[in-house]
């Protein structure tokens, strides 16, 4: 078998050309330039082929095509010419299709996304598989970018305008009978029928096609049918643009250009013409692969690959094979772990103190399901099935054949070595026990255990079906096989996941505590809250600290600054603003009574949280650069902390769990990419210039002054 073999296999059989993609040593099928080399050549074949009556597109892997292999753009992205041509090449390429004179049919499997999908929507048919891994999807504005082989032109001919602009501009991933009913493709069938009702399609378009000679042009290029009589008229097109454009900018803010730019090059496809779109799209997608912005969510694509490949212990140590997961408190994070557990298909069992409780946490599991079903996520039935999972208990009845116990309950010491103590009296020396605190050392909680090897962090954030990071915390007796299970654990349950050391706070919560801590200052000193919340928000954070202080709960959150402020006294001094406004009974949204006004009355600050604090209600804001750079570089300076002292030796794992954890800004790389991007003995002369003027928590770490006097980065470049 020849190199170009080993992408993709050509064979005929009943007058069906077979396309097999199948890239010998991947998991997953992607296009590259050497793809585009064997494609032509087969397609090549196929044109001077007689005696066919179609040709069908399949894969062999798992998933269909999953998009273009970004590794090559890093060689390309500083090559205009060169990415030009690509592009180019790659439109004429799937163009060809149409001088074959067969139909020919995707028949998709699996993940059919960016590169993929385009590949599919260049033929004359498509045929799903009903499985629920199947979806379809144009992704590639999650990198900062737009689709570059004819996806901006070919969607909005073929489905609805609005669909087709909500899948581009959000990135979001259609499962096949949605699909079906869009238009998008022709066929759902069961995964073991799929290729051979791709071969029935094509044969079906043939024979049409004999009857009705123009068909496939018609199929095609038809600018009457489907969606383009939708937007025909200028008017309506204009509309949907607007409205389009308006959401765009409410969402992104601006901060991202892939988006708008997309609207650009498919208005002006619909306008001018499809040959017009697609030179527009090559253009754009050049324009914006040089962006600052498309560097920074690709440098994130990448690590989280490498994240979540990271097997962080060694490879030949095996987790403990989880079936049964034990979760400890059935309130807001417990519910959810366990709602989140039985998803992936873990057997739960969810213990709480009293009936109620166990009620309220068995209630949000079933309720999240039936969302999850409402909205198509899943069926009826299999939402019942998953819900079946979960059994209750208000004692420790069936923990003792648990493989893994989570607890999940109140910031309490004591309570949590009781539990601990409780979960090892039931005998089962292997069953590793999790900790989800957020500030409480591990090596506290696990200081009187029977078996601390056992003992380890697993910190999900909340909502947890809705968080992405999970952050593991090793103690120095955690076994291998312990941080290896968590890993598998958490993975499983989709999670990204980080392993850092222990320690008050660990990474996060010490991180974001510094955040939180240096906007309370700046509340104290004179500047509103909304000023505060405002200043970060236009920085790129979905929410302003304040706020955030607001959802997670302010008595969550001082709980959570006593430990800190214990912890780092030495450096950390905190405002008294923020334990003034929580001893007054507010706790944020959980009681409608915080930061912000809620319910009935939702209209913005409440006004009365100045009136136990320092300049009362008479506001004199900071000036807004000030404010940012003070509250960014709080938070840089902590996660430099974090470094110098071994809670994580990873700038790609800080990276990761401030934007994936925290919510910081991925328009700008992470924290530490970003402290490159602005120089980092930039940042050690505003951190001196805020301690001076502000406090010596201000005062930069020793790990970046040593950095910036030998002019060293975070991060290396490849």
């Amino acid at each position: 078998m020849s190199n170009a073999e080993k992408l993709v296999t050509l064979n005929y059989e009943d007058g069906i050309a077979y396309i097999c993609v199948d890239i010998e040593g991947e998991s997953v099928n992607t296009l590259s330039a050497k793809m585009t080399d064997r494609i032509e050549e087969i397609l090549a074949e196929i044109k001077g082929k007689s005696g066919l009556s179609g040709a069908v597109i399949h894969s062999a892997k798992r998933d269909f095509i999953v998009g273009f292999d970004i590794r090559e753009f890093k060689h390309l992205k500083d090559d205009p010419k060169g990415l030009r041509e690509l592009g180019k090449r790659g439109h004429a390429m799937l163009k060809s299709i149409d001088t074959l004179g067969i139909p020919v049919v995707s028949a998709i499997h699996g993940n059919c996304l960016g590169g993929g999908l385009e590949v599919a929507l260049a033929c004359h048919g498509r045929v799903a598989s009903d499985h629920k891994s199947t979806k379809l999807g144009l992704p590639e504005v999650m990198l900062g970018l737009i689709p570059g082989a004819g996806g901006t032109q070919n969607l909005p001919r073929l489905i609805d305008l609005s669909a087709a602009l909500d899948m581009i501009l959000t990135g979001r991933q259609i499962p096949a009978k949605k699909a079906l009913k869009m238009g998008l493709v022709d066929d759902v069938v069961h995964p073991d029928y799929v290729v051979q009702a791709a071969a029935e399609l094509a044969k079906k378009l043939h024979k049409e096609r004999q009857e009705k000679p123009n068909l496939l042009e018609e199929l095609v290029s038809d600018p009457a049918s489907g969606a383009m009589k939708i937007v025909a008229a200028t008017p309506a097109r204009s509309l949907v643009f607007s409205k389009a454009k308006e959401q765009v900018m409410k969402q992104s803010g601006g901060h991202y250009p892939a988006p708008l730019k997309a609207l650009e090059v498919i208005e002006y496809g619909l306008a001018n013409g499809l040959e017009a779109g697609l030179d527009k799209e090559i253009e754009a997608f050049v324009e914006l692969i040089q962006t600052d912005v498309s560097a920074s969510l690709r440098g994130i694509f990448f690590m989280k690959q490498e994240a979540d490949k990271d097997p962080v212990v060694s490879k030949r140590t095996k987790p403990v094979d989880v079936d049964k997961i034990g979760v400890l408190g059935a309130g807001l994070m417990g519910a959810g772990i366990a709602q989140v557990g039985a998803s992936k298909g873990y057997n739960i069992r969810l213990k709480d103190r009293d009936a109620k409780g166990l009620g309220w946490g068995l209630k949000y599991a079933n309720d999240a399901f039936q969302k999850m079903a409402k909205r198509r996520k899943i069926s009826r039935p299999e939402a019942d099935i998953a819900m079946g999972r979960i059994s209750g208990t208000t004692d420790y009845r069936g923990f003792e054949s648990c493989d893994l116990v989570i607890e999940a309950v109140f910031e309490d010491i004591n309570l949590k070595q009781k539990i601990l103590a409780d979960v090892e009296a039931l005998g089962n020396k292997d069953l590793i026990f999790a900790s989800n605190t957020s500030t409480i050392p591990i090596k506290d909680i696990a200081a009187k255990a029977k078996y601390p090897k056992n003992v380890i962090g697993m910190h999900y954030f909340s909502p947890v079906h809705k968080m992405p990071l999970l952050e593991i915390i090793r103690t120095k007796e955690t076994s291998a096989k312990a941080i290896a299970t968590a890993l598998a654990v958490g993975r499983k349950m989709g999670k990204t996941c980080i392993v850092v050391e222990d320690g008050p706070g660990f990474f996060t919560s010490r991180v974001v505590g510094a955040y939180i801590n240096e906007a309370g200052w700046i509340l104290q000193e004179g500047s509103s809250v909304e000023a505060i919340d405002n200043t970060m928000e236009k920085f790129g954070f979905p929410v302003g600290p304040l706020k955030l202080v607001d959802e997670v709960g302010l008595d969550v959150a001082q709980k959570a600054a006593g430990v800190l402020g214990e912890a780092f006294k030495h450096r950390w001094d905190q405002p008294t603003a923020l334990a003034a406004i929580a001893e007054e009974g507010r706790k944020g949204r959980k009681n409608s009574k915080g930061f912000y006004l809620y319910g009935k009355d939702e209209k913005g600050v409440d006004e009365s949280v100045y009136d136990k604090i320092p300049g009362g209600r008479k506001r004199r804001d900071l000036d807004a650069d000030v404010i940012r750079d003070r509250v960014w570089l709080a938070m840089l300076n902590e996660c430099a902390y974090c470094l110098q002292e071994g809670i994580s030796d990873k700038p790609r794992d800080i990276d990761i769990g401030v934007i994936f954890g925290l919510g910081f800004p991925p328009f700008r790389g992470g924290i530490l990419k970003y402290a490159d991007h602005v120089g980092v003995q930039k940042c050690v002369d505003d951190l001196n210039r805020l301690a001076d003027a502000y406090g010596e928590r201000l005062r930069p770490a020793q790990i970046l002054v040593d950095m910036a006097a030998k002019s060293k980065t975070f991060h290396t470049e490849d």
